[in-house]
């Protein structure tokens, strides 16, 4: 469940530069924007969308070429400074939704989550520069799309409860 709190205002950068999330007074340990989490899911989840069709409809184009190595540097810099300054999708996401009312959730499980999705680029690569069938790419895209539709619209967070199951994770614990 989120970690409700609130700032006086939404940050576009961490402070420090390099922090991977916010202090939030009263709580322990850094807490990232789950508002913005969930804007750079839904990013994340356009791109999934637009690479399978273009990959249907144009394969020739190697959309995997510019696509993988993208999703691998977003989610490797996400996983370790957060959503700003290194994260392209992350600066995007936290920019949109500077006006909104953040929601603060702990960085582990996103940090979990984020390193399994920089995998998952790294196996769709991989995938490619083996010449694999086709089908092999799109179970992998099909599977990170449904993961950023679920986080972007449900605010469920596969990665993250993946990772309270495996190691536990107080705050991230119903009330």
């Amino acid at each position: 469940m989120p970690v409700q709190g609130t700032t006086p205002r939404a940050t576009f950068l961490t402070s420090p530069i390099f922090a991977m999330g916010e202090s939030i007074p009263g709580e322990k340990g850094l807490r990232i924007n789950e508002a913005a989490t969930r804007a750079r899911a839904g990013l994340l989840n356009i791109l999934s969308a637009l690479t399978m069709f273009i990959l249907y409809v144009s394969p020739e184009s190697n959309p995997i070429a510019y696509v993988a190595p993208y999703v691998i540097f977003d989610m490797t810099m996400a996983a370790l400074f957060g959503l700003t300054p290194l994260s392209p999708s992350g600066l995007i996401g936290t920019a949109i939704t500077l006006k909104a009312k953040p929601v603060w959730k702990p960085t582990q499980p996103k940090r979990f989550a984020w390193s399994l999705g920089a995998l998952m680029g790294m196996a769709c690569l991989a995938f490619w520069w083996m010449a694999l069938p086709n089908v092999w790419l799109y179970a992998v895209l099909g599977v990170c799309f449904m993961l950023t539709w679920l986080e972007a619209v449900l605010g469920f967070c596969v990665g993250c409860w993946m990772y309270d199951k495996l190691f536990g994770c107080e705050p991230c614990q119903p009330d």
